[in-house]
């Protein structure tokens, strides 16, 4: 891109500057590229003649190149071109420098190539602590100096950020200190309260038109100072805020225009104006200063300088036949720079703009507050201000702290509109505000012909010529200061004909008394008489109503209205779903659980009828839901007027039934409609149920032995049974089966044979009247010798004749001995 155009925009000159094509992608091309663009736009520029590198590690960008040549013009290589890599990289890339490739490179490693350029002998005197105009002079120009204090103020935040090359971060930061520290010392007039335009080697000022104040010098050092100041612990009593308010009104006192609106571009120490002219480039450059005083302190002064230049810019430098500004007062020509420095300002004035916000608070506690109609009054306060979060470095602590600058604005124009809940329009309210003013207070009566809803918005919104609208939505609710706490009696179903009593406990929380009517609607009940009742101030009423539903509504669901108002003003509407049930009822079902196949089931009910004038009949009716369970049973019952008549039937089983259960649908209806169903479930159990069974493993020869049967007889009748044991029936304890449990017994002398011994088997049969076995059972016995038989049949029967023996033996002897 060139540089000069003429008035008419035509170029001048054909040749080709660094500078303006690197900040050219940092302003007007930042927000139509994305990063990787960017940064490729960047390393195309360096392969352009514009980069210069030898073999002896000299690189960087040119002051200019002859695009008609391709040759450079001017090849040293200015600090600002060097410079301004650094802020287009980190400014329009950002937290992504250390993440982004782009044909293998990376943003960091080109800012490191020129933080390292800058840092080297070629730019950095080491003994003057400062930076030379271009490689290798012996120049000190303040406002190149102030861009090398941004510059590395900005690598030294944005490392720190992302953690990244801590030497590269410190040096950076060591570097902006003690070049803030030489400019300070050797450049700063402290009579003028205005920095020096250049020197020479060793701070050296003496020499035509060093001294001289610059507007673009100073405008630049005025933003200077404020971010070094933010970079060196923001401290309220800190010089470097105080001397850049200094320096703003040196330049105001010395330098504003006031007629034209616009700063001129030199002066000296005389007082004298060496430049009356009003410069496009350092007017730009002073906006930028005038926004960063705003920003920092909300003093809205600077902020009105910065309108009041753009306006005067606008009017008076703007071309547009041509769409450009021009470069002075007194030049028409349209330079690339100097439009891109406003462009510059302009963004950053763009940034203030849109940082405001609205904030808009009731004097109540309650986000969403509800208010009583004909007794409150809503109050909101708003406030219109410009806010921006920022951070400060602390040195001690190494860390970046965030902070919020917030400024109330003055003179702005706010509008409230207020919608029902449909979003219709309620009301709109348009104010202003005024200086010295900053906050808005609303005050709006809350009448009754604002319908009680909660769903109420007031939608606010602020703005003012130089400040982007702000908005907010606030939220409430009116009501009437009658509060519904609890209702009663509205359980139950509601039936055609009876009358059931409902209560409404009214919280009533005004602080007038009124006398009110209460009443009470619904297309299906019978509507009650209208009430007047008398609130008393802070308390709680209970209001009482008798509902019946119409006869002949239709059964469901419907919607009853409590309303309480005063003329057509409604107080309270409090809607409730209720029940309506049918003119007749059932309740008290009571039916057998359990049948034995063949049984009748017993079943019994109360059947209610409900008008109170007339009788009706009934159909009642039960079917088994499958085929082959039960009979069906139809019966038509007659209810007198209000009659609760209780009924029962006996259903009859069907033999053989071979499921576990039966399920009978019962049907209440009339006529042919069918008003309750009811499915009841009953177990199906066989008709004798053995409970247990015993009779010993072992008996004892000529011992008895004990049957014990126990048997649940589920047939409502007693049965007669028989018991036969191997084949033979025998008698037993009791000669028939009653209803429920019963217990047989039998008494059985398996042997009285002192001499059988071994098992013996039992083969028992159980059997009802008709002969049909019960159950069937086996056993085996062990036979015993008994103490008593083994004494008679088995040891005496030996003993005894051996006694014998044993007596003549002991005769016999004995007879032998007398005889000798």
């Amino acid at each position: 891109y060139y540089r000069v155009g003429d008035s008419t925009g035509n170029i001048l000159d054909d040749t080709i500057f660094s500078e303006d094509n690197l900040l050219l992608y940092r302003t007007l091309m930042s927000t139509e590229l994305n990063q990787s663009e960017i940064f490729g736009a960047y390393l195309q520029l360096k392969n352009t003649p514009l980069w210069y590198e030898d073999s002896n590690n000299q690189y960087g960008f040119v002051k200019s190149v002859d695009n008609f040549t391709g040759l450079i013009e001017d090849d040293n290589r200015y600090l600002i071109d060097n410079l301004e890599p650094i802020f287009l990289l980190i400014e329009t890339i950002g937290n992504n420098i250390d993440n982004l490739l782009v044909d293998g490179e990376n943003p960091t490693e080109s800012i490191n190539e020129q933080f390292n350029l800058i840092n080297s002998s070629q730019f950095w005197d080491k003994d003057d602590k400062g930076f030379y105009q271009y490689n290798s002079s012996s120049s000190y120009y303040s406002e190149s100096n102030f861009y090398s204090i941004l510059a590395n103020l900005l690598i030294h935040r944005t490392y720190r950020n992302l953690n990244i090359d801590n030497q590269i971060r410190d040096r950076a930061y060591e570097l902006a200190n003690l070049t803030m520290i030489s400019l300070n010392s050797s450049m700063w007039d402290s009579s003028d309260n205005s920095f020096y335009y250049n020197a020479t080697s060793g701070w050296n000022t003496i020499g035509p038109r060093r001294t001289y104040y610059h507007l673009s010098t100073n405008a630049l050092g005025i933003f200077t100072l404020l971010e070094y100041w933010i970079e060196s612990g923001m401290k309220n009593d800190s010089s470097y805020l105080q001397q850049a308010v200094q320096l703003y009104n040196s330049l105001e006192n010395n330098l504003w225009n006031g007629t034209r609106g616009l700063y001129m571009n030199i002066y000296r120490n005389t007082p004298e104006i060496m430049d009356k002219s009003s410069n496009l480039k350092a007017n730009s450059m002073m906006m930028s200063a005038s926004l960063k005083l705003f920003e920092v302190t909300g003093n809205f002064t600077y902020y009105n300088k910065t309108i009041t230049i753009f306006n005067s810019i606008e009017l008076g430098l703007y071309d547009n036949l041509n769409s450009a500004y021009n470069d002075s007062n007194i030049n028409n020509n349209k330079i690339l720079l100097s439009n891109l420095k406003l462009f510059e300002a302009y963004y950053k004035a763009y940034d203030i703009f849109n940082s405001t916000v609205l904030s808009a608070e009731y004097n109540l506690s309650n986000q969403i507050p509800d208010f009583i109609f004909n007794q409150d009054k809503m109050n909101i306060t708003s406030i219109y201000s410009y806010r921006k979060s920022l951070d400060y470095f602390n040195p001690v602590s190494k860390l970046y702290i965030p902070f919020t600058i917030e400024y109330n604005i003055t003179n702005w124009d706010i509008n409230y509109l207020f919608k029902y809940s449909n979003g219709s329009l309620l009301t709109q309210i348009p104010d202003e505000i005024l200086d010295p003013e900053t906050t808005h207070n609303l005050l709006y009566n809350i009448v009754d012909t604002i319908p009680i809803d909660q769903g109420y918005y007031i939608y606010i919104w602020a703005n003012t010529s130089y400040f982007r609208m702000s908005e907010v939505t606030k939220r409430f609710s009116v009501t009437s200061g009658l509060t519904n706490i609890s209702i009663e009696g509205t359980d139950d179903r509601f039936y055609q004909g009876p009358f059931v009593n409902v209560s409404l406990v009214i919280n009533y929380t005004r602080t007038d008394n009124l006398t009110l009517t209460a009443h009470l609607e619904g297309e299906d009940i019978v509507n009650s008489p209208v009430q007047e009742i008398n609130f008393t101030a802070s308390t709680e009423e209970r209001i009482s109503f008798n509902i019946t539903a119409n006869l002949g509504s239709i059964p469901g669901p419907s919607e009853i209205f409590f309303r309480i108002k005063k003329g057509n003003i409604l107080y309270l509407e409090v809607k409730i779903i209720i029940e309506i049930g049918y003119s007749f009822d059932y309740s008290n079902l009571l039916y057998q659980g359990q049948v034995v196949s063949g049984d009748n089931v017993f079943i019994s009910l109360d059947l209610i009828n409900f008008l109170p004038n007339s009788s009706q009949s009934v159909n009642i009716s039960f079917k088994g839901v499958n085929e082959g369970l039960i009979e069906d049973y139809n019966q038509e019952e007659v209810l007198i007027e209000g009659e609760i008549k209780t009924v029962s039937y006996h259903l009859q089983t069907l033999e053989n039934i071979r499921s576990d259960t039966i399920n009978i649908k019962m049907s209440i209806s009339i006529n042919t409609t069918e008003y309750y169903t009811e499915i009841l479930i009953v177990e199906v159990i066989p008709q004798y149920e053995i409970k247990s069974v015993s009779f010993p493993r072992k008996i004892p020869q000529g011992t008895e032995g004990y049957l014990i049967i126990v048997i649940q007889n589920n047939h409502k009748n007693s049965e007669e049974f028989s018991l036969t044991i191997n084949g033979k029936i025998v008698a037993t304890n009791i000669n028939e089966l009653a209803y429920g449990e019963n217990r047989i017994v039998k008494k059985i002398i398996p042997t009285i044979n002192p001499y059988e011994l071994g098992k013996k088997s039992y083969q028992i049969a159980l059997k009802d009247s008709s002969d049909q076995e019960i159950a069937q059972f086996y056993f085996e016995v062990q036979l015993e010798l008994s103490i008593l038989n083994l004494l008679l049949f088995y040891v005496l029967p030996i003993l005894i004749p051996v006694g014998i023996i044993l007596f003549f033996l002991n005769k016999d002897i004995k007879n032998k001995k007398l005889r000798r």
